[in-house]
């Protein structure tokens, strides 16, 4: 059996409103750019390495963010091949005989919801299990997800400067340095337990579906940090309707979160995440489909803030 250790980038679209008068389809919110993956045999060494750029159709304008974060231009892109192909690559060097390992829960779901727009299988997909558990049950026993970066940092192996992160085949790369660290084996036959045991902030994320994503500028007023825009704009990731919104509630250091109601489409759990870049401060504002766990949670909150009680970190 082999591990295939695999990470992706993704485009996203910017939000606009659909008038419905025009009867025009609204674009996918997201668009995977790149594949990247390093197979491990049980040894955990490499013998196989897979690194594809993916041309776009549906949102072939490059987001100022994701340009600047994994530093694909739309010239690289331009090269790439289209998502069917690649994938149809990318499932044939998999082999049968393998499992997946991510960073994260966002790789896979993202994977199977461009399948689906694609209308391509996704049962090939199968068994996969997210290394932020396992790490977290093998080293300090952690509930909440860890980045990449600080499992680097814990194993002391260093990012070499000239394959920085956020490009999906160096991120499988050091995710795999990691994986060396760990015991792999007895992990993934604990993991169904570990994962029960994360913080109900980590179980209630890993369960809900990425529909929309967007950054908006802070204004610095009086020494405080103010983005009413990124609170006010509270329109349906799907027609772009205004949505019913509730209180924003403090989730955790930095972060708050609401549900937003269309009456067409339905109800969406949203979290608005103060980031610092290295010369201005952000919101990113993250839209989700909701679900019973996330309304749940949601209401947990509210009950919280009305006591006054301090809300559970995520980090």
């Amino acid at each position: 059996m082999n591990y295939i250790v695999l990470d992706m980038e993704w485009n996203q679209s910017y939000p606009r409103i659909i008038n419905e008068t025009t009867k025009k389809k609204s674009k996918p919110k997201n668009e995977i750019i790149e594949i990247g993956a390093v197979k491990l045999n049980e040894d955990l060494e490499c013998v196989d390495t897979f690194k594809s750029l993916v041309k776009p159709v549906y949102i072939k304008k490059l987001n100022d963010h994701v340009r600047k974060l994994t530093g694909i231009t739309a010239e690289m892109l331009s090269e790439g091949d289209y998502f069917p192909e690649v994938v149809w690559d990318f499932r044939d060097w998999c082999g049968e005989d393998r499992v997946i390992l991510t960073w994260g829960y966002d790789d896979i779901p993202m994977l199977i919801s461009c399948l689906k727009m694609y209308r391509l299988e996704t049962d090939w997909v199968g068994e996969w299990y997210n290394l932020q558990v396992i790490f977290n049950a093998q080293t300090d026993g952690g509930k909440n997800q860890r980045s990449l970066a600080s499992a680097m940092e814990y194993f002391e192996c260093g990012i070499d400067e000239e394959h920085p992160q956020h490009d999906a085949f160096n991120d499988a790369r050091y995710t795999a340095m990691v994986c060396r660290k760990l015991d792999l084996r007895r992990g993934i036959e604990e993991y169904a337990r570990n994962t029960k045991a994360m913080s109900p902030t980590a179980t209630v994320f890993m369960n809900l579906k990425e529909v929309a994503r967007r950054q908006y500028r802070c204004t610095v007023i009086n020494g405080r940090s103010q983005c009413p825009e990124a609170f006010n704009t509270n329109a349906c990731p799907v027609c772009g309707a205004p949505m019913v919104r509730g209180k924003w509630v403090r989730q955790g250091r930095g972060k708050l979160v609401s549900i937003g109601e269309c009456r067409e489409h339905g109800r969406y759990f949203m979290q608005n995440r103060l980031l610092k870049g290295k010369t201005e401060k952000l919101v990113r504002k993250t839209v989700f489909e909701s679900n019973p766990e996330a309304e749940e949670y949601y209401s947990d909150r509210i009950k919280a803030s009305e006591r006054k009680e301090p809300a559970e970190a995520a980090e």
